[in-house]
């Protein structure tokens, strides 16, 4: 009978626990509600105890957000986790934000990505605005990625491509069997942008001792920057590392760092070199930085660590976007024969069947940037823009964004918005001919693969021209082919600091030239 009664106790102890935990959570969600409805903050879901919104991201986020603003608005107010964040999904709005009070929210919050990958926030995507800040992204303006030094580098890139079109063909077994396009893509930004950077031929034996190692690191840097970190959420739990994502970082930024450093040390030793036996020598990117390391008129000191931290920009942003922009653009053209037909006449007409494709031949070729822009309209390789962070609070459109409030730009969002783009989900090159003033610094809000603001992406100009020649020297040779019917090709994607495709794209190329034009 006793041991009866202590059961009930206990029944009744556990149900009174409950009623209060019960309780706790609807006083809680009528708080957070009546705060919201009360405020002048944007509209949006009400968030959840503890995690706020954090459930409604979903695998793809930029999908799901897309979603919750049909219901909320351009303009939603969200927790994740303990920090208030604002979501853009129109143009207009992205306007607001990224123009009109773009000062404001020119700041980036703190993140274990910049922490423990982007050398405690030294480089240029991730460092706090400042003049920290302002000075990196004038020597990568002036220095790395002015239009001087972009045509210095045209022979690598013409050189490169023309050895990875002779590489896809003899992959290919001349045609007979199908050739992985997608990493054909990473193999060739992966050589352009090393050989710029320290002015040999790309090597995964050289770089690691195996192959593949480097990408390998790279594809693990670009998922841990864009995964869902608790940490970044809940900062007072950040130490304990609940997902091991940090640990990742860390080994990867240790890996990354290890060949960057020994890089930097034989450019030295070279440099030495050169001097000591008084020639001259042709410069890479890395020359130029320390170059600029050297120079007495700098108004900030620039260390080997500022160093490294912009060779990991350029080479990480570049690599994994490009890559991904050319994979997507590679499967738009074989779901529509049509348009690829219309490209490949165009670049016949100018180029001819007797010669390969040269940078100065791409200026004409004006069918070819339309299919590029309606590649990145609807397969943005970053489809959330990199998060910007408010420096203080202010008033947008009526609406009150308090302090270190994070802010989300839809890009993939605003590029399908039904309102701005006729037929908003179809893959219409036609709709950009005629139309010259996209530029791609951030001035047309309509689509935005760059950013737009202070904070936009500086290689767009560069970016735009490599791709542009790998693109017309692919089907300038080549033919293409896939298994079955290319309609049907999977459109799956992989959410990351990319969204590439989630399974390789595989295709069989047939010579459109003579065999002796590829070398």
């Amino acid at each position: 009978m006793a041991f009866l009664e202590i059961l009930e106790i206990k029944a009744e102890q556990l149900s009174s626990q409950k009623t209060a935990i019960g309780l706790a959570f609807l006083v809680l969600v009528w708080v957070l509600y009546r705060l919201k409805k009360n405020s002048k903050l944007p509209p949006g879901p009400t968030p959840w105890p503890i995690i706020g919104n954090l459930h409604q991201l979903g695998r793809l986020p930029h999908r799901n957000l897309y979603e919750l603003s049909k219901k909320y608005g351009p303009v939603m107010f969200l927790r994740f986790g303990s920090l208030p964040c604002v979501v853009v999904s129109s143009s207009d709005m992205a306007k607001e934000f990224l123009k009109t009070h773009d000062l404001v929210f020119a700041n980036r919050p703190c993140s274990a990505a910049g922490e423990h990958i982007a050398y405690n926030y030294k480089n240029l995507g991730m460092s706090s605005y400042g003049p920290y800040w302002r000075h990196m992204r004038k020597i990568c303006v002036m220095e790395l990625l002015s239009a001087k030094r972009i045509e210095s580098f045209r022979f690598i890139r013409e050189e490169e491509i023309s050895l990875a079109v002779r590489s896809v063909w003899e992959r290919s077994k001349q045609g007979t069997v199908a050739v992985n396009v997608s990493k054909t893509f990473l193999g060739i930004t992966s050589a352009i942008i090393w050989r710029m950077l320290t002015g040999t031929r790309f090597s995964d034996e050289d770089v690691s001792g195996s192959g593949g190692e480097l990408r390998a690191m790279v594809r693990e840097v670009t998922s841990t920057i864009a995964a869902v970190n608790i940490g970044d959420f809940f900062p007072y739990i950040d130490w304990m590392d609940l997902q091991g994502i940090k640990k990742r970082m860390k080994k990867a930024h240790n890996f990354f760092d290890r060949i960057v450093e020994r890089i930097i040390e034989d450019h030295v030793e070279q440099r030495r070199r050169a001097m000591d036996e008084n020639r001259e020598w042709t410069k890479d990117i890395v020359d130029v930085l320390l170059d600029v390391q050297e120079s007495q008129s700098l108004e900030m000191e620039i260390t080997r660590e500022n160093i490294k931290a912009i060779i990991f920009d350029l080479f990480i942003g570049g690599m994994e976007t490009m890559a991904t922009t050319m994979e997507w653009a590679m499967t738009a053209l074989f779901r529509h024969p049509r348009v690829a037909k219309k490209l490949q006449e165009e670049i016949d007409s100018i180029v001819g069947k007797d010669r390969m494709v040269t940078e100065s031949d791409l200026p004409n070729m004006d069918y070819l940037q339309c299919v590029l822009k309606e590649s990145l309209r609807l397969y943005l390789p970053g489809p959330l823009l990199l998060p910007h962070e408010s420096r203080q609070a202010c008033t947008v459109q009526g609406y009150v964004i308090p302090a270190k409030t994070k802010l989300f730009v839809n890009a993939w969002a605003i590029a399908r918005d039904p309102t701005v783009w006729e037929d908003a989900e179809e893959f219409k090159p036609e709709r950009f001919m005629g139309n010259k003033t996209f530029d791609y610094q951030g001035q047309e809000f309509d689509m935005l693969p760059f950013g737009a603001g202070r904070r936009r992406c500086p290689g767009g100009h560069m970016a735009m021209g490599q791709m542009s020649l790998v693109m017309a020297q692919l089907w300038h040779c080549f033919d293409w082919r896939v298994d079955g019917n290319p309609a049907d090709l999977d459109m799956t994607e992989e959410f990351g600091a990319t969204v590439p495709r989630k399974f390789n794209l595989f295709a069989s190329p047939s010579l459109k030239l003579s065999p002796e034009l590829l070398g």
